[in-house]
């Protein structure tokens, strides 16, 4: 006696179709995301040392900085006026030139 199945093959087509893409995505959205964990690990890295470099420059730049409120000390100014022998004005004559 045979047994008579119309439409099974169809079914089971269709499932493996679905499950087979499935699949498909599965693996895909995996691989997309280690790809992103990467570059996003990479990016942490990177900042981390750019922090470092932006830490020295901010050192270097309060260095900087003191030794130009160093020179422009008003006492420092006096002493070197001084040493040069300059004497301060007390009825300064401005001159102005005019733009035409």
């Amino acid at each position: 006696m045979t047994i008579v199945k119309p439409n099974s093959q169809k079914n089971e087509s269709a499932w493996k179709l679905v499950f087979s893409l499935a699949g498909i995505a599965l693996v895909a959205s995996v691989i997309f995301c280690g790809f992103i964990y990467s570059k996003t690990v990479g990016l942490k890295h990177e900042i981390s040392s750019h922090k470092e470099s932006v830490k020295a420059e901010r050192t270097a730049n309060a260095e900087l900085k003191n030794d130009l409120f160093k020179m422009t000390d008003p006492q420092m100014l006096e002493a070197i006026a001084e040493e040069k022998g300059l004497v301060e004005d007390k009825n300064p004559q401005w001159v102005f030139a005019l733009l035409q």
